[in-house]
């Protein structure tokens, strides 16, 4: 988005950000973590891979940071959550 948000825009985000508005929140996941490529053990882990910091660097943005938003970038439950998706499906 190159283009900043109007007043209105932005004092919805501010307001979402602090809690008194509702907000959906996407979490970002890592590349291997996309295509089923989960850490196994779940371990933390950045979303960010070498093109995104790149992709940051050329464009003039800060480099991205934060952890993957995939259940097995958690803590203990990431890992049940982790059998739970790799289980074999019942039909």
């Amino acid at each position: 988005m190159s283009e900043k948000p109007t007043p209105e825009i932005a004092a919805h985000l501010l307001a979402a950000l602090c809690g008194e508005a509702p907000a959906i929140v996407c979490p970002t996941r890592c590349e291997p973590c996309m295509y089923g490529e989960c850490y196994d053990p779940p371990a933390p882990h950045p979303w960010a891979g070498p093109e995104d910091i790149a992709h940051a660097a050329v464009t003039g943005q800060p480099e991205p940071t934060g952890n993957c938003g995939c259940c097995c970038a958690c803590t203990a439950t990431a890992e049940e959550q982790l059998r739970h998706r790799h289980a074999p499906r019942r039909h």
